[in-house]
């Protein structure tokens, strides 16, 4: 290959070349493959999806296709046409049990025929296998779980089935419902047409996930968050129901607030208009409690109220709750971080492009989807394992803070997991670990798995050499020395 001559150097030509033997830029995928064989992602996953293939004539198996795409993704390569010059990487080749010098992998017309064949059934099989994984990750030794749930809207472009205008969102999309825990971990993600109410599909999918936790914990405490789209009746009637039959069944969901609620607000509304009027900046907020019951609630319930007084507008918010102990202002903290699930869903979107459904078959993109929330699965382990440490919550209940409580979007970060804290200790009562922040997923692809690798293969073993002045060596060695030792312990 003829090279390309730059002349910045002070005493000698530069000459670059593009024909490295053996080399890959992605040394990461060491990490993602022991993460993989430690979780068994990709293999439960292609146990999910029959091969209607003759396997006399099968070059690529269907777990080898799954692995292939998924640590794709992992990578940073969304689509499937990078499979074009990624199926010759001699790395990926190894990591998906092929000779670094063997047969190419998949291409992208293999890859795409591998999305394109997926059927409802298989797709709703994916599904429930990553929900199960997720069950069977949870510490033992967890004092409580907190699902929150919310939807969120993936463009679409041209003819795609399925998809439609959504004027919530203000475009043509899919509607992918998401649902995460306290951790960030992704419980569960369903893909819907553009056009479904943003609660469709919740109270069914809450009722999986908390029979399925049930299944495994008998007694711990669940708490389920989510914003006003999700409180109607289909949801509240249906977690009352579980909360009889299971127990430790809580809830806390916003709701729209109507006439019957802001007159239930006034009280609260007129104290933070009383306590602006004498503040510089002209704001205040104010916190109540009452009991509500719409027409199509099977019961009545508590709400908590707050009522918040600027110069310019006050504002009325509503959330239902099964929580009553916790007073009105800890529990509006408490469902305020539910916003938190909006840095995941960030992760979910930016750090492995999930909204990249551009297939024509509705089928297909939701067969995708299923791929990137394994890809999230994997990548979440990989920074727990790697980047994460606990934080030990103090013994006795943290003060209260001097300030009024977060708005939804400012209680992210301290307030979040304070909040948490409160839930906690509240339903649980004793000591409860919290986690530091995390860093993003692409911050953790750029520092931890974008590193060159050099790959040769000897008659009795493959070598796999990284860069010496690679930053994240120490962590990368240590890492890959506790995941491959994990993996032994399993096996």
């Amino acid at each position: 290959m003829p090279s390309l001559r730059v002349d910045f150097h002070p005493v000698r030509p530069v000459d670059v070349t593009f024909d490295a033997p053996s080399t890959s830029s992605d040394g990461g995928w060491l990490l993602t493959r022991v993460v993989d064989g430690a979780l068994g992602t990709t293999e439960d996953m292609a146990a999910q999806l029959r091969d209607p293939r003759d396997p006399r004539r099968v070059d690529h198996t269907t777990q080898t296709l799954v692995r292939q795409r998924v640590f794709q993704i992992v990578a940073g390569y969304e689509d499937a046409s990078d499979a074009t010059t990624l199926r010759h990487d001699p790395l990926l080749r190894v990591v998906c049990g092929r000779d670094p010098d063997g047969v190419p992998l998949a291409s992208q017309p293999t890859l795409s025929r591998l999305e394109a064949r997926a059927t409802a059934r298989e797709v709703v099989r994916l599904q429930r296998a990553h929900e199960r994984r997720w069950v069977a990750s949870l510490p033992a030794d967890l004092p409580a779980i907190v699902l929150d749930l919310d939807g969120t809207d993936d463009p679409t472009h041209g003819q795609q089935q399925f998809a439609f205008f959504n004027s919530h969102y203000g475009g043509t999309i899919y509607a992918p419902l998401l649902i995460f825990d306290q951790d960030g971990r992704l419980v569960s993600a369903r893909m819907r047409p553009g056009n479904q109410h943003l609660a469709q599909y919740a109270a069914p999918t809450l009722e999986r996930l908390i029979r399925l936790i049930r299944e495994r914990f008998q007694t711990l405490p669940i708490l389920v968050r989510a914003d006003a789209a999700f409180g109607i009746a289909s949801v509240v009637n249906r977690l009352d129901a579980l909360r009889a039959e299971l127990g430790a069944v809580d809830y806390l969901l916003g709701v729209s607030p109507n006439s019957a609620v802001r007159r239930a607000a006034a009280a609260a509304l007129a104290l933070a208009t009383s306590v602006a009027a004498g503040r510089a900046d002209g704001q205040a907020r104010s916190y109540d409690t009452a009991t509500y019951q719409s027409e199509t609630w099977r019961r009545a319930h508590r709400i908590v109220l707050k009522a918040e007084r600027t110069k310019a507008s006050t504002d009325i918010r509503c959330v239902v709750t099964t929580l009553g102990t916790l007073p009105p202002r800890e529990t509006y903290g408490l469902y305020a971080g539910r916003g938190d699930a909006e840095n995941r869903i960030k992760d979910f979107k930016r750090g492995l492009m999930a909204d990249r459904l551009s297939c024509h078959l509705y089928l297909a993109n939701a067969f995708r989807l299923q791929l990137h929330a394994g890809a999230y699965e994997l990548l979440y382990g990989l920074r727990e394992q790697a980047l994460t440490s606990d934080i030990a919550t103090p013994t006795a209940p943290p003060a209260a803070p001097a300030d009024p409580a977060p708005s939804a979007q400012e209680a992210t970060g301290l307030e979040h997991l304070l909040s948490l804290c409160l839930y906690a200790r509240a339903i649980v009562g004793h000591e409860t670990t919290v986690r530091a922040p995390r860093p993003e997923f692409r911050t953790l692809r750029e520092r931890l798995l974008k590193v060159a690798a050099t790959v040769r293969r000897s008659a009795r073993r493959i070598w796999i050499a990284l860069p010496q002045s690679f930053p994240g060596a120490a962590v990368f060695r240590r890492l890959l020395a506790r995941l491959d030792a994990r993996q032994l312990q399993l096996a």
